[in-house]
């Protein structure tokens, strides 16, 4: 192993202090083989890099991090650039976390390149093609998607000592071109001068699975005319490559299913039924109760009422995600500020069901419960409960027998009566598929899997009861002085 110094020279036995300041590694490559050869002809010449240096690079403008880091110099901007973007996953000891900033001056935006600041910082179509690198011995611009075509990397250049990268705010009034279709990642990009289609295959990192490289479109502003551009299966440019113009695209079509039934799904049959497993339909045709036949049917032991379908919702991955969606839905709604807490429960622990009532579908298989099923719906058959749980303010909580016909009263009676303390009028059934709170009715029987809660009173502050007590007088106060008034107007 060779250190090289900080004066840019290495030692060597028995040939002493050589200088590589400004040599690139094939050409040291080759000055130690010329040096080594000069000793025995037949020597051959191995040489990498164990380790780069770090180097100072000042990062600024249109960032959400701006400042000094340290960094390999082995780094290329693209590559520097998309670690900024989330630098806490940076390495300390690699001088790139935030730990490792040196402080840095932020840039001073104007207020119309405030507004158009990246949120998160994501390099916007202008940016891509425009990032402004100062060296100490001039200026160069960094052409990120233009750098992966093939002859082009020079524009996407590794850091150098004092680099100061700058990230430009978007122009609102670039003309672009774009590629969208089938593709990785649909681009759209500021246009430049001599562009052409080999540009945007190379931005779209490629086609998906389905991507039909036979239907790749060109469709320029001019006139609006159309032309197939032919890949190869690399995705590479067969042929003439094309100059673009302003508003160009290109589209890379999906491949047509033929033969077969190309629209089949699967969903999944759990519990109570007489072989649960996985049942093969076709997408929105399929109905729930052909697909509870073909697994034999429900055994008499199931609760077609606790029963439920569900259909996974792609929805925010994580609880950050989610409180935002819930304060963006909620921002322009009618509802009062008080009603955002309960508004964000709803939205946090909703569940995925598909509405529908299993007892009339099974009953009736043209009524509209008996829903089509999609690719990915799993239909869960529920046992049915043989108890019911009763808790709160009760003189022994606990599971209480299921028995037919009973109401709230019966249960609350079997489970020791109403505790010390307990608000009768606000008990309530929590119904066991929808968890939905009922009142205590004639006409609402308590049914397998639900649970019955009593609460207590609802906790006041004095300070509010004194203030209620006070309004009370208050009114009361009033009542008897206009009544006594009216009396004496009337005697007279």
């Amino acid at each position: 192993m060779v250190i090289v110094s900080p004066e840019n020279t290495i030692m060597l036995e028995r040939t002493g202090v050589l200088s590589v300041a400004g040599k690139t590694l094939q050409q040291l490559r080759d000055t130690l083989a010329m040096i080594m050869k000069g000793r025995s002809a037949n020597v051959e010449i191995f040489l990498t890099i164990r380790r780069t240096r770090l180097v100072y690079v000042t990062l600024r403008g249109n960032v959400t991090y701006p400042g000094t880091y340290a960094v390999p110099a082995s780094m290329r901007v693209s590559t520097f650039l998309t670690l900024m973007r989330q630098p806490w996953l940076l390495s300390k000891d690699g001088g790139l976390g935030e730990m490792a900033r040196s402080g840095g001056v932020n840039a001073i935006p104007t207020k119309a390149q405030e507004l158009t600041r990246s949120s998160g910082f994501v390099l916007g179509p202008y940016a891509l093609r425009n990032v402004s690198i100062r060296h100490r011995n001039g200026t160069s611009t960094a052409d990120l998607p233009k750098a992966r075509v093939e002859g082009f990397s020079h524009l996407d250049p590794h850091v150098r000592e004092g680099d100061e990268i700058i990230v430009p705010f978007e122009d609102r009034e670039i003309r672009t071109i774009s590629i969208s279709g089938s593709v990785v990642t649909p681009m759209t990009l500021a246009y430049k001068q001599g562009d052409r289609v080999s540009l945007l295959l190379a931005a779209a990192s490629g086609p998906t699975d389905d991507a039909d490289l036979s239907r790749v479109i060109l469709v320029q502003s001019t006139g609006g005319g159309k032309r197939a551009v032919t890949v190869d299966a690399k995705f590479r440019i067969v042929g003439e490559d094309v100059e673009l113009e302003p508003g160009s695209t290109v589209i890379v079509e999906r491949k047509v299913e033929t033969g077969g039934n190309a629209k089949q799904g699967v969903v999944q049959v759990y519990g109570e039924v007489a072989s649960p497993g996985s049942v093969v339909i076709v997408p929105g045709v399929t109905r729930l109760s052909t697909v509870l036949s073909s697994v034999g049917g429900i055994n008499a032991s199931a609760s077609l009422g606790l029963s439920y379908v569900v259909r996974p919702d792609r929805g925010p991955a994580t609880m950050t995600q989610q409180r935002d969606d819930a304060y963006r839905t909620f921002q322009y709604s009618d509802l009062k500020l008080e009603d955002t807490t309960r508004y964000q429960i709803d939205q946090r622990y909703r569940l995925p069901y598909v509405s529908c009532d299993m007892v009339v579908a099974m009953r009736d298989t043209n009524s509209a419960d008996n829903i089509a099923l999609y690719q990915g719906d799993i239909v869960v058959i529920q046992q049915t409960p043989d108890r019911v749980f009763v808790y709160g303010q009760v003189t022994r909580p606990g599971y209480v027998p299921f028995v037919p016909k009973k109401r709230l009263d019966w249960y609350v009676e079997h489970a020791g009566g109403f505790a010390i303390g307990a608000k009768e009028g606000r008990s309530r059934i929590v119904k066991g598929r929808s968890r939905v709170w009922v009142e205590d009715d004639t006409d609402v029987f308590v049914e397998p899997g639900d649970e019955i809660y009593v609460p207590r009173p609802p906790d006041i502050p004095v300070g509010t009861e004194i203030q209620t007590y006070a309004i009370i007088a208050s009114i009361i106060t009033s009542v008897v002085a206009l009544t006594a008034t009216m009396i004496s107007i009337l005697r007279k």
